[in-house]
């Protein structure tokens, strides 16, 4: 049985909400009471203003060990390349070493190329009637008076574009679809308060001129895959929709990927069985590892994770090797807002060349970039049996059996030496 009420002694944290100097030490002291191992916690780099708009109850910050990704072949236009990097957060062994070692079978093949599809962030209200009736005049009466609405949106952001808004009719239900343009954001909290704003101003005028009356609105019913994987996303786009392709040569899978064009074909054509069978929504091999990694070293949302991970992966056996292509068509980032302004993503986008305005376009290509290159090394090293000895090998704290030029120096030579004595 639910405990009473009357005996609940439920204890609020602290100063949740402010981001003041005496809120965060009672905070503190109050996290003091809770467990002994503390100090980690509240030894962090992140000052109170710079997470005031980011989180509530801030009492300092968890590290995610950082690794530097590439180099990486980019064909960023007609005749021109250049050569990329990233930054991944990550706590798995093996994985940056085999998305470099597919940077460097892409790189050796002549680089990636990308496309850009388009960027959409959407939020989907759900209005209700007596009657289907009305939800159908609703329907007509939307289409009819679009270009108000969107210019109704218009007044509350300065980035955000309202393109279309889509409508569904169940019964006595009328599921919208708000589709904006966000610009360089992701767009989410934008989107939201557009679309709340002009349901506000629809709930009125529709009444006002049709004289049919709105049982109910909500800002969101659950269809906009907010935080979802969806087929609606997969084929319809949320967030930024980007697509990458490269051609690995014979050789270059031969010698860097240890492996044979046929037998990575071979590998990949026949999965699919199994994924039909299982429902799996997309299809690709690894890439939300990589999405994972440079979402959370470039301040992304953390929970848009698995539905920017949806993707798939096509592979078709050529004459000169393998042409692999990667399709994500609901890719939810942003190079302004949310956690891109703290320290460590600030610097990782510099790394990418990819902060502020103007960049986003140029941050989905090298993302897409990326995530192909672990899925043509992931793919070589199931087709050729090393999948499981490199995580072996890497993932397993095993000593690794070769030396960096720069560790051989006089003291290792003394030490070594002194190991033979008897």
């Amino acid at each position: 049985m639910p405990m009473s009420t009357e005996k609940l002694n439920y204890k609020h944290v602290p100063g949740r909400g402010l981001m003041s100097e005496s809120a965060y030490e009672m905070r503190i002291d109050f996290f003091k009471t809770l467990t002994k191992d503390y100090k980690p916690v509240i030894d962090s780099n992140i000052s109170l203003d710079q997470v005031q708009n980011n989180l509530e109850s801030f009492i300092g910050s968890t590290e995610i060990p950082l690794g530097l990704a590439g180099p990486l072949l980019y064909n960023s236009g007609p005749n021109e390349t250049e050569w990329v990097y990233t930054g991944i957060c990550t706590s798995e062994g093996a994985l940056i070493a085999s998305l470099n070692r597919g940077a460097k079978a892409i790189s050796e093949s002549g680089g990636f190329q990308a496309h850009f599809v388009h960027q959409r962030m959407l939020r989907s209200p759900l209005f209700t009637f007596e009657w289907m009736s009305s939800a159908v005049e609703f329907d007509k009466w939307l289409r009819i008076n679009f270009d108000r609405i969107k210019e109704h949106a218009s007044k509350f952001s300065n980035h955000a574009e309202l393109i279309e808004i889509k409508v569904f009719i169940a019964g006595k239900l009328a599921h919208l679809k708000f589709i904006f343009s966000t610009s360089d954001a992701s767009g989410q909290n934008m989107v939201t308060h557009c679309t709340w704003q002009s349901c506000i101003w629809i709930d009125k005028q529709f009444t006002k001129e049709t004289g049919i009356e709105v049982s109910n609105f909500y800002v969101d019913g659950n269809g906009s895959s907010d935080k979802k994987v969806s087929f609606y996303s997969l084929l319809n786009g949320r967030g930024v929709h980007v697509v990458s392709e490269c051609l690995i040569t014979h050789d270059v899978i031969e010698k860097t990927l240890r492996s044979t064009a046929c037998e990575m074909f071979r590998l990949y054509s026949h999965s699919m069985a199994v994924s039909r069978f299982d429902g799996i929504v997309g299809g690709t091999l690894n890439i939300a590892n990589v999405i994972a990694g440079i979402f959370a070293a470039t301040g992304q949302d953390l929970g848009s994770i698995h539905e920017s991970s949806l993707g798939i992966t096509q592979i078709d056996e050529v004459e000169e090797g393998l042409y692999l292509s990667l399709s994500i068509p609901a890719l939810v980032i942003g190079t302004v807002g949310g956690g891109t302004h703290l320290p460590v993503p600030q610097s990782i986008l510099g790394l990418m060349n990819c902060c502020g305005t103007g960049k986003l376009e140029r941050f989905a290509k090298l993302i897409a970039g990326f995530c192909l290159s672990l899925e043509v090394s992931t793919l070589a090293a199931l087709a050729s049996g090393q999948f499981a000895r490199a995580h072996q090998k890497l993932g397993k704290n095993k000593k690794v059996d070769w030396l960096l030029k720069a560790d051989v120096d006089t003291e290792f030579v003394r030490e070594q030496l002194g190991s033979f004595k008897g």
